[in-house]
């Protein structure tokens, strides 16, 4: 692969793979601003806040769930839960540096799932060899990875909470021989609504490759999102291919949400708080893990060639704190036409692998 000038790189980012517009064309103010507490504070975007790192002494292990939530750190798993305590535990130990959120906003977007069929075929057919998974698989456009279903119908307490996982930054590239001339586009994320429902609250890391002749880059970014808002990036948390991070979505509100980001090999974490677009209300029927082709510019991006993505430690809690794991969810499978181009490989209850195939 040839490596560009640090100025042609550079004018690529700036300029690809999406524009960065000042601000969403529904991002509104929320009417009646919720009132901060005093270690919390707002960023640029309406709706946007983050929370002050607390002291260096203070250990979240240890703290109450007052404590963290004050904090700003994300609720924690029940212990009797061990592996989802663990990671969760494991997260907070490497978040030693809470760094400065600066969003950007973005015109790409993480909607809800394109579903085209359903297919109810064992898994031993479907993927010879690999552990026993849930034998149903849906087909979708847009997604790939597993789907939690709550069964809630409104919000309240049968309503997911939140939901954590542990997964690797994949290296972003074209497939050979496919240079588009420009950008291809992937996301790996988790959130609660969009099965069945119009928004998406979601956060996660977008991982692009640009191809035009011999002109190569690449482009990583964490970011947040409640479609139909489009994707935040935040660049005060670097994150770069092979790097491990944790992400943990959770709201207070059917309108309120938050999320935590912490990148394992640097220590370093980031607290968001945004509010839902004007008349969003979340429903919490569907709990999801997925690596995602966004749309950009109104129509599905081409998707980014990822080789494998390995989600790990992947657990949904509900209001009523029932917890699911992906032994009872449902694999999705990306189709482009008649073709499969992104699935989850079972290796677990725990977790799953995802293929670019």
């Amino acid at each position: 692969m040839k490596t560009l000038s640090s100025a042609l790189t550079a004018a690529l980012v700036l300029a690809a793979p999406v524009a960065i517009v000042a601000q969403n064309s529904l991002a509104n103010p929320i009417a009646t601003p919720r009132h901060l507490q005093p270690n919390e504070h707002a960023l640029s975007l309406p709706g946007a806040t983050t929370i002050e790192a607390p002291a260096a002494d203070f250990d979240p292990i240890s703290a109450s769930d007052e404590e963290l939530a004050y904090h700003g750190f994300p609720p924690r798993p029940n212990q009797n839960d061990v592996k989802a305590y663990a990671s969760w535990a494991e997260a907070m130990q490497h978040s030693k540096t809470r760094v400065t959120p600066k969003l950007q906003q973005t015109s790409i977007y993480h909607g809800p799932a394109q579903i085209k069929k359903q297919v109810n075929t064992a898994a031993a057919e479907r993927q010879p060899g690999l552990a026993q998974q849930p034998s149903n698989t849906y087909y979708s456009s847009n997604w790939s990875g597993y789907v939690a279903l709550s069964g809630a119908t409104s919000y309240g307490s049968s309503s997911y909470y939140y939901l954590i996982n542990d997964m690797v930054v994949p290296i972003a590239q074209q497939r050979p021989g496919a240079c588009t001339g420009g950008w291809a586009y992937g996301s790996e994320w988790n959130g609660i609504d969009g099965w069945g429902s119009s928004d998406v609250l979601q956060a996660g890391v977008e991982f692009d490759a640009y191809c035009s002749g011999t002109a190569r880059s690449t482009f990583y970014s964490a970011w947040y999102e409640w479609y139909p808002y489009g994707e935040v990036r935040i660049s005060g948390l670097p994150v770069t291919a092979g790097d491990d991070v944790f992400v943990e979505v959770w709201h207070t509100s059917a309108t309120q949400g938050y999320a935590y980001l912490t990148n394992l090999n640097t220590n370093q974490s980031v607290q968001v708080g945004f509010t839902a677009p004007a008349g969003v209300s979340l429903k919490g029927n569907s709990a999801e893990w997925v690596v995602e082709a966004p749309t950009v510019g109104g129509s599905l991006a081409t998707m980014v060639d990822y080789t494998r993505v390995p989600f790990w430690d992947s657990y949904a809690y509900t209001e009523a704190y029932a917890f699911y794991d992906v032994a009872n969810s449902t694999a999705v499978d990306m189709e482009v036409g008649t073709t499969i181009v992104s699935y989850p490989e079972y290796v677990g209850v725990e977790g799953f692998v995802m293929h670019f195939q």
